[in-house]
């Protein structure tokens, strides 16, 4: 089988990630960069691919335009996503973006809208929903061994404004927001996708630090059925603290935002960390969709739950008021 050509939009540290990724994926090859910084081009191809034949553009349209893609990677500063998705799809292309997917809930509606019109696979890069460990328990909490989920809570705090304070994810312009929107994406996602249900109100607390970006927060969640849930977020710690704690009528279950690791308790009793069956990559599974093998585990409908989330935590800090968050 001819590999699928890919290309990449952003040359940064984790377009990098994924560029080294690429290596272990078979049907596929990675064949075009753009990145409007050549210095990041160059990097980009002296750490992931030295002395290969690649492609590079200083403009993602022209990539687009030129290379004859299969599909495309897209890892540039969130608030580009939405427009370079819309090209790509027009392009001809499949997508994988990281998240967030948009920075934006109707961004999100008509992202989606396109890839259905276009029928090309859009997914996102959040992480856990390809790990062995967020399969497990999503698993155990639809065949209602947690009982009935009536508390989950998350944290994330890093230091995460010292590490970014001079980059585009300080800038509101082209982040769309602070470590809520960062690290914190992987957090609020977490919580959805393994529950399975929806934000419906939420009240927040965001403080700036001064910064044009939120950096500390505090979210108290209302999720469908009465579920309630609470989420801290510290982009000024001085340690990298994470984590997702998930609360049944049955039993609990704690896991990182990013999958890898998990705690179960069924009863009072501590289950022995269980077999889990091995899970496909994030970039296999990406091929593996186009070429109709399988799903994405994380969709974009994921990206449009994250952005009415957002949207609604962002207003509530801005009003001080509880906001209703918009239903699928």
């Amino acid at each position: 089988m001819t590999p699928l050509r890919i290309g990449m939009i952003g040359c940064g540290g984790m377009a990098r990630h994924h560029g080294h990724k690429w290596k272990d994926v078979g049907e596929a090859e990675l064949v075009a960069l753009a990145d409007p910084s050549q210095a990041s081009i160059d990097q980009f191809i002296a750490e992931v691919r030295p002395g290969a034949q690649i492609a590079t553009f200083s403009d993602h349209r022209a990539m687009l335009a030129e290379s004859k893609l299969d599909a495309v990677v897209i890892v540039s500063p969130h608030a580009h996503h939405f427009a370079q998705a819309i090209d790509a799809l027009d392009a001809g292309c499949h997508v994988l973006v990281e998240k967030p997917m948009v920075t934006a809930t109707d961004q999100a509606k008509a992202l989606i809208a396109h890839a259905e019109a276009a029928h090309k696979v859009l997914s996102v890069a959040f992480l856990g929903p390809f790990t062995t460990e967020f399969q497990y328990i999503r698993n155990l909490i639809t065949s209602g061994q947690l009982g009935e989920i009536y508390l989950v809570q998350g944290t994330c705090a890093q230091p995460w404004i010292k590490l970014f304070s001079q980059t585009w994810r300080a800038v509101q312009s082209l982040s769309g927001g602070g470590n809520l929107y960062d690290s914190g994406a992987h957090m609020f996602n977490a919580m959805l996708y393994l529950t399975g249900l929806a934000a419906e109100q939420v009240f927040a607390f965001v403080d700036n630090k001064g910064y044009d970006v939120d950096v500390v927060a505090s979210v108290a969640i209302k999720l469908a059925g009465g579920t309630l849930g609470s989420a801290v977020v510290s982009g000024d710690a001085t340690v990298f603290e994470q984590g997702i704690y998930i609360q049944g009528t049955k039993g609990s279950v704690k896991t990182s935002i990013y999958g890898g690791d998990m705690q179960i308790w069924l009863g009072d009793q501590r289950v022995k960390y269980p077999q889990v069956p091995e899970t496909t990559s994030l970039h296999q599974n990406f091929v593996d969709c186009i070429h109709g093998r399988c799903d994405t585990p994380s969709p974009a409908i994921l990206g449009l739950r994250q952005a009415r989330l957002m949207d609604a935590i962002y207003e509530s800090a801005r009003t001080g008021q509880a906001v209703h968050v918009v239903a699928d």
